[in-house]
């Protein structure tokens, strides 16, 4: 019996021992950041980070949680249907000649000058139609027929005016409290080694206004405008404001390009070039390079939808030649510039790209001659993204966190196991209507600082991440047969010992 209970022992053993590292297989560790909540809820608000992308596994973020204080994942929802096709719209609006601002305008006496429809459109009184609109130092922009956020504004001047228009934009509901809509822009029409340089639309990222004033940075340098036109799309809920990242370098340059490396699981959605010479002009060719994709791997689905201002800017592009390497797409075909003039310096406008996740950039010349025509120094470049949002349930004590993992899971895991999968915004919220924002509070999360060693060359890391993943994996299941073939002789011996006791005893 002394040897049966030692060999059950040895069995025991080994069967948990299989069994953890079973779970070693399938299982992999999750990352973890505060949630920091404002107000009662029940239901939150929270705006990611953009560097959530280069650390977690998926570009998509599907293994993202939200869990309370006891470790439970809470139901949660992405406050944007990410898979719906924006609704663009776009109109001309009213627009008012006004003279310059001074203490009775800033008073909000200004405002005196016009009426407010029943529509809630503008109408301006007859004392102040009669001002003549070479005059102008600034003008009114009517936006209160316009339904949804602001993407673009599409300005129209003289044919035949020329130069470089410096001013500020500047938001308002009521006409008396004002904030200004980013820092200084241009419009710009210029001739330049042969190259017309047009630039008459300003972004206006997602801005929600009934209200626009355009002031002339240097009134004597204006231009009359003689219309305006809105890009708007059509979304009931706010979208959080466009993050830039740090400044970056080519990773290399070619004879007539130059790739550079996007902070990994990026959805680009802006790109801004930056010349290093002054009076530097060139056509140039924007692509996004994916890395090679194993082809018994999935294509991961599409996180973000297309831009809707891409959208608007090239959906009369014509078709483009099928590139020679499968792993580039043609994304813009663009001017670039850095001009001085006498208004100022003139710079390439900030490009709007198709909102996808590209793991390089390549910026090609269209004309002859080496990439050195851009300057001594290659350009950098800067690229912008909107943050996610989600929405959640405090269900359970506090403190409430977000857990995602930083590794693929193992082949064989059973995706979507794991409950606190997200939701539909109408199964989340009881009653929830498409026509109206969500009734939420709000929430913040601080995600931990990065090792020096995880900031280093995120794409070699996931390029390499597969390869030793595979061979952990192939290690892990190589122990689990050894392990069942060890338990399988315990089990034989351990019956045959029993069996042969069994026949002495029986022979005694």
């Amino acid at each position: 019996m002394s040897q049966y209970r030692s060999s059950m022992r040895v069995l025991r053993t080994g069967t948990a021992l299989l069994a953890v590292m079973a779970g070693s297989a399938v299982a992999q560790p999750a990352t973890t950041a505060p949630i920091t909540l404002q107000g009662s809820g029940p239901y939150h608000r929270l705006t990611l980070p953009l560097s959530i992308h280069s650390r977690a596994a998926y570009a998509d973020l599907r293994d993202l949680r939200v869990r309370n204080g006891a470790g439970h994942a809470v139901p949660y929802a992405w406050l944007r249907n990410e898979a719906a096709t924006p609704r663009t719209a776009s109109r001309n609006v009213p627009i008012f000649a006004l003279p310059g601002v001074d203490a009775s305008a800033a008073s909000g006496d200004a405002a005196l000058a016009f009426t407010v429809r029943p529509d809630g459109s503008l109408a301006l009184e007859g004392k102040a139609a009669s001002r003549k609109v070479t005059d102008a130092a600034q003008w009114l922009i009517d936006l209160s027929q316009v339904k949804g956020s602001l993407l673009q504004a599409r300005f129209e001047i003289a044919p035949d005016a020329r130069g470089l228009f410096a001013f500020h934009l500047e938001a308002s509901d009521d006409l008396r409290r004002w904030r200004p809509v980013g820092g200084e822009e241009q419009l710009v029409r210029l001739s330049h080694g042969g190259q017309a340089i047009e630039r008459l639309a300003v972004d206006l990222g997602n801005l929600r206004a009934r209200f626009l004033r355009l002031r002339w940075s240097d009134p004597q340098h204006g231009v009359a405008l003689t219309g305006v036109g809105i890009d708007s799309v059509q979304e009931v809920e706010p979208v959080a404001p466009l993050e830039w990242s740090a400044s970056l370098k080519p990773e290399r340059c070619a004879t007539d390009y130059c790739d550079y490396l996007l902070p990994r699981g990026l959805p680009v959605q802006s790109l801004r070039i930056d010349l290093a010479d002054i009076n530097t002009l060139a056509e140039v060719a924007i692509s996004g390079l994916s890395d090679p994709v194993p082809a018994s791997s999935a294509v991961p689905p599409r996180p973000v939808p297309l831009n809707p201002l891409y959208a608007l800017r090239h959906r009369q592009r014509q078709p483009v030649q099928r590139p020679a390497l499968a792993d580039e797409t043609p994304l813009v075909d663009t001017v670039v510039y850095r001009l001085a003039q006498a208004g100022g310096e003139a710079r390439s406008p900030v490009l709007a790209l198709d909102g996808a996740v590209h793991a390089r950039l390549r910026l090609r010349l269209r004309t002859s001659g080496p990439v050195s025509v851009l300057g001594a120094t290659p350009p950098t470049i800067a690229v912008g993204a909107v943050p996610r949002t989600l929405v959640f349930l405090a269900q359970g004590a506090a403190p409430f966190s977000l857990a995602w993992r930083s590794a693929p899971e193992a082949a064989g895991t059973v995706e979507g196991a794991e409950p606190g999968a997200p939701l539909a915004l109408s199964t989340l919220i009881p009653g929830y209507a498409a026509d109206k924002p969500v009734a939420a509070d709000g929430a913040s999360v601080e995600l931990p600082l990065m090792s020096v060693a995880a900031a280093v060359a995120p794409a070699v890391r996931a390029q390499a991440a597969p390869v030793r993943e595979s061979s952990r994996k192939w290690w892990l299941w190589g122990a689990l047969g050894a392990g069942l073939l060890l338990l399988a002789g315990m089990a034989w011996s351990l019956f045959a010992s029993l069996r042969k006791e069994k026949e002495r005893a029986a022979a005694d």
